[in-house]
């Protein structure tokens, strides 16, 4: 096993474990259908979104670079592709568009959501 296949290992089996603190949420291709990949969300961040300053709500998720395990970064498409959880804790799923790829490496992708 390579470094790069035990990055890739760790980053599915241990950064995006539903028993601590990735849950599962649903990736939806601009292209279409949809798929279930486990993810780490990180809620509550507001940024600014306008030139008038207005604050809205945005998410960063944090899933495995892998078209089978995640969301492969040759297959994202910032302003096309969606995914769906849960805004805040306790709320039912709503699908949020991916605005941006905030880091990629060869196990993981980081995206941000509006």
């Amino acid at each position: 096993m390579t470094l790069r296949d035990a990055i890739t290992s760790d980053a599915s089996v241990v950064f995006t474990s539903t028993d601590d603190f990735a849950e599962v949420v649903t990736y939806y291709p601009r292209s279409g259908g949809s798929r279930s990949i486990k993810a780490v969300v990180f809620r509550d961040e507001e940024q600014p979104f306008s030139e008038d300053g207005v604050l809205l709500p945005v998410w960063r998720v944090q899933v495995v670079n892998s078209s089978t395990l995640g969301i492969a970064g040759s297959e994202l498409d910032r302003g096309g592709d969606k995914i769906g959880f849960p805004p805040r804790d306790g709320e039912s799923a709503a699908r949020k568009s991916i605005t941006g790829l905030q880091l990629q490496d060869h196990a993981m992708l980081v995206v941000e959501c509006r």
